[in-house]
């Protein structure tokens, strides 16, 4: 892991953004958060790109649509997370698009810390103490809804 590496977080709500932010503080990246799309852009193609990018579809001033298609035709090997309050059929025309997997909101920390680790590759990293401030989140088995969902969206694509 370089020191460098950074994780893109796109959430307008500052509680959500927050609670992402300690979901993924077990990965041992910065995060930046930003709250719209152009945002998003600035961040996402100053300096160097980040290793992950978790993205709200619905944040003002650029669709997450479009941020999906613009990130996958410059850095296709970036992994796009969706955290989402939006509708599995939303969700599932995003990963057409070309987001790599989604979460629905509200979630469990673990969950998304855990497809944080398997999209930056860092498998063995699911065994590791996922522990931020006070929070202390507990282990799901694989096997969870949370995890089938994509599988069958990534199936009917």
């Amino acid at each position: 892991m370089s020191e460098r590496e950074w994780i893109l977080v796109v959430e307008d709500n500052p509680k959500e953004a927050e609670k992402i932010c300690v979901s993924l503080a077990g990965t041992g990246r910065s995060v930046t958060v930003v709250q719209d799309g152009m945002a998003a852009l600035e961040a996402f193609f100053e300096d160097r790109p980040p290793i992950l990018v978790t993205l709200e579809l619905d944040v003002p001033s650029v669709s997450g649509f479009r941020l999906i298609e613009l990130f996958k035709r410059h850095f296709p090997r970036i992994p796009v997370l969706l955290v989402t309050r939006l509708q599995f059929e939303e969700a599932e025309d995003a990963i057409r698009v070309g987001a790599d997997d989604f979460i629905s909101k509200p979630f469990l920390s673990d969950v998304l810390a855990r497809r944080a680790f398997a999209l930056i590759g860092e498998r063995s990293a699911q065994d590791a103490p996922v522990e931020a401030g006070r929070y202390r989140h507990r282990r799901l088995p694989r096997n969870d809804v949370e995890w089938r969902v994509p599988a069958v969206a990534a199936r009917s694509a």
